[in-house]
């Protein structure tokens, strides 16, 4: 239904009047904040509603999200909830959503979707007056269904944009706010602990993220994490890898288990977001794709680097107090993805598949590491050249 309605709407994309390009007169007493894909995403725009909170203490808040958000966004808040899943999403389902965000009777909407024409127009559908989204590089419909609308600028990471987007609902909110840690509550800070106890027989211990959801293109290889855990082993350290992901990355896992010779166990069964986050906040190191997964951390505060090919780290950088990236290709037809523009291939287009990947070294790896790492234990920083994601902004 959702891909239906973006191609009708996608035909009707000139003769708007453009939205509204100043913040509101006033900060709002009820406030709808959008954010439906992308769990790095959510983690990400929870710590702009939690700086938002301390600064308003009156606000009201209520979550539009899908399943990919709810808990980033949720967890350990009383925000008024509601959900939205794009696979059961039917007539039906829509006006039963609709109805229930007008009983709320919200002053403004803060959408952090970044391309969804539809998404806008049934937002439009609910009568909140102020409605504030982004707009893209490209030509669209979208700012038809809004009341004031911030245009995304290359030269500005997703961070950034996410903050001048919270700064048309407060503009006084600072450029320099940074994220901060999902509230982990002490049940989930004990299982950590519990779990870590048998599966932590050494130090440091290294939390690895091998896939990339379901995009094969944007994984670092399986057989360059093994050399780069092997390498580790080789400066004389005997560290536990600590191997996140999904269901469906566990035969990934199973593999770097396999053909790893030292010490590494599957955190994939955590069952939670805020457990796994409880785990990451024990590591030394994480090292993972482009993913969600990337972004917690870096918000933990765990040291973390990123691994780009296909997605720019100018945008996507991983943002926290100890994060940095590696983006070491050179092909012309990378970073083929690009959602300011509304670019999202599912396959990659170059013949060697995953070239951009592949131009990645363990060298530069382990450079990044020794960069944001605590200590010297990785050896000396050879890389330390101020490249994390905090210096960026």
């Amino acid at each position: 239904m959702t891909e239906f309605c973006e191609q009708i709407l996608g035909y009707w994309s000139s003769g708007a009047e453009e939205p509204l390009s100043t913040p509101l007169r006033a900060v709002p007493q009820r406030l709808l904040v959008v954010k439906v894909f992308g769990m790095g995403d959510g983690v990400l725009v929870r710590s702009l509603i939690e700086h938002l909170k301390v600064r308003n203490p009156g606000l009201e808040i209520g979550v539009l999200l899908g399943p990919a958000t709810r808990e980033s966004l949720t967890l350990g808040a009383d925000f008024w909830i509601h959900q939205y899943t794009q696979q059961k999403l039917t007539p039906r389902a829509a006006l039963h959503s609709l109805r229930e965000i007008r009983r709320r009777d919200y002053d403004a909407i803060l959408n952090f979707e970044q391309a969804s024409t539809a998404g806008s127009a049934f937002l439009a559908a609910t009568r909140i007056p102020l409605r504030v989204g982004f707009l893209p590089t490209v030509e669209s419909a979208k700012g038809r269904f809004l009341s004031h609308g911030e245009r995304f600028q290359e030269g500005h990471s997703m961070w950034q944009s996410f903050i001048r987007l919270a700064q048309m609902i407060d503009p006084g909110l600072s450029d320099q706010v940074m994220p901060v840690p999902l509230k982990c509550g002490a049940a989930a800070k004990r299982w950590a602990q519990e779990w870590l106890t048998p599966h932590l027989p050494h130090r440091p211990a290294i939390a690895i993220h091998l896939g990339s959801q379901d995009l094969e293109f944007r994984r670092w290889p399986l057989e360059r994490f093994v050399q780069f855990a092997e390498r580790i082993r080789a400066l004389g350290l005997e560290p536990s890898i600590i191997l996140t992901g999904t269901a469906p990355e566990r035969p990934l896992i199973r593999r770097f288990i396999d053909q790893y010779s030292g010490h590494a166990a599957d955190a994939s069964y955590s069952g939670s977001l805020e457990k796994t986050a409880a785990l990451l906040e024990q590591c030394q190191l994480l090292v993972s794709n482009d993913t969600g997964i990337m972004h917690l951390a870096a918000a933990m505060g765990t040291p973390t680097v990123g691994l780009f090919g296909p997605n720019s780290p100018r945008y996507w950088a991983p943002v926290g107090p100890r994060a940095t990236f590696v983006y070491d290709t050179k092909v012309a037809c990378s970073p083929c993805l690009n959602l300011y523009a509304n670019r999202w291939p599912l396959e990659c287009a170059n013949p060697e598949k995953s070239r951009c990947m592949l131009d990645i070294g363990v060298d530069s790896v382990l450079n990044a590491a020794r960069s944001v790492i605590t200590g010297a234990w990785l050896g000396n920083p050879e890389a330390a050249n101020g490249r994390t994601a905090a210096g960026l902004h």
